[in-house]
């Protein structure tokens, strides 16, 4: 339970989108499915979608439904068949998809694909946490190590560990956000692993993504 953070890359065809192509991936899961004897019921009845996708977009689309590996997974014990690959995950994040939500989903926090994250979008961000952690030093302090639940409510649990000497760049550039199990808020060591493990994710996707051939999207889930 809680904040998880996904980017995805597929495949770029004609005007389709990542909500075009998870809706393929919908459809060849239904005819494997069926294949194997494994539902008798409809497309409709299978994933809850109004239409079967364009042809087209089914065809083409069709090459690229192979079993891959979520990048949790380094060790490639759970595949599934997806025609979309998972390029970066975060858990818990919130500053990260705190910037996602309001440069890329127009404000909009509600666990569904919006626009395509561009190279420019990508490089911006990179950009942005690389700031913050030149500009981030951290100190002896306190930090939230979780909750715990007492006669008086939910009360932090407070450890010895390292915070931001000075907040004031990370406070304006990559803001916390709290929502629904999103995690710790505060401004330390936690906070800054979150922005280095987005420099090394963002870093790799744009190494090895052919933009004009590829298209990358942000989707969260709680």
């Amino acid at each position: 339970m809680g904040l998880d953070m996904y980017l995805n890359k597929m495949p770029r065809y004609r005007g389709a989108t990542a909500k075009d192509v998870s809706a393929v991936e919908d459809f060849l899961d239904w005819l494997k499915a069926k294949d194997e004897g494994k539902t008798d019921c409809s497309f409709q009845e299978w994933c809850g979608r109004d239409k079967v996708p364009p042809l087209d977009y089914i065809n083409f689309y069709s090459d690229y439904y192979e079993e891959r590996y979520s990048s949790w997974d380094t060790e490639h014990k759970y595949p599934w068949a997806r025609i979309i690959e998972q390029v970066g995950y975060w858990r818990k994040a919130n500053s990260i998809h705190n910037w996602f939500v309001e440069n890329i989903q127009d404000g909009e926090d509600d666990c569904d694909y919006h626009r395509e994250v561009t190279e420019y979008d990508l490089m911006e961000l990179l950009d942005i946490c690389k700031k913050v952690l030149r500009n981030s030093d951290l100190v002896d302090g306190l930090v939230n190590n979780g909750y715990e639940y007492t006669s008086a409510g939910r009360v932090p649990i407070m450890t010895t560990g390292k915070i931001i000497r000075d907040t004031s760049v990370a406070e304006e550039l990559l803001p916390s956000t709290s929502g629904f199990f999103f995690g710790s808020t505060d401004y330390d060591e936690y906070y800054l692993d979150d922005i280095a493990q987005t420099i090394e994710i963002i870093q790799k996707v744009l190494d090895t993504t052919d933009f004009d051939k590829e298209m990358v999207y942000y989707v969260s889930s709680w």
